[in-house]
């Protein structure tokens, strides 16, 4: 939903007055987040409904987010009942969105290539906040930090176990 996250950021919308959201996605989402209405925080993974109304309403999803709270959060509901999609199977990973606000006014955009992809690669800053994201659920911050520290300077660390001891510190 890197899209989605975008535009979150960008725009900054009020999600109130978003009228309808127009999603069209891949195969491999319209399959793997088939649940249009997910119950439980790890159900929310699994639906592109959730996914794109967590993008947009706050502009980032991160694996805190993923809660039974949230996925039934009347706001994130309500903005998902506003979205439809449709498949398009040209589009692969990608992403194609218009959003229709009650003014009148609209927003499109479109994604060919996902955030990671070879041909859209994440900076080295960005995959580190994945990192840090996923990681501090494991580790301690002190660990993540040296993990990342050690990860930028690769091409100077003579012995991976000085890698290693900071994925086993805690």
């Amino acid at each position: 939903m890197n899209l989605l996250e975008e535009i979150g950021t960008r725009l900054k919308l009020d999600i109130e007055e978003v009228e309808k959201i127009e999603l069209e996605i891949g195969p491999v989402a319209s399959t793997a987040a088939a649940i249009r209405e997910p119950k439980i925080g790890v159900e929310g993974k699994f639906s592109v409904w959730f996914l794109a109304a967590l993008a947009l309403a706050e502009g980032g999803v991160t694996l805190e987010k993923f809660t039974d709270e949230k996925v039934n959060d009347p706001r994130l509901v309500r903005l998902r009942k506003k979205i439809e999609t449709r498949l398009d199977p040209r589009i692969g990973f990608g992403a194609r969105l218009r959003i229709l606000m009650k003014d009148g006014s609209e927003h499109k955009a479109f994604l060919s290539k996902p955030k990671g992809d070879p041909e859209n690669q994440l900076t080295f800053n960005e995959l580190a906040a994945k990192y840090r994201n996923a990681a501090k659920l494991a580790i301690s911050k002190e660990a993540v930090e040296s993990l990342v520290k050690e990860v930028e300077q690769l091409e100077t660390v003579r012995d991976m176990r000085d890698i290693v001891k900071w994925a086993m510190k805690d």
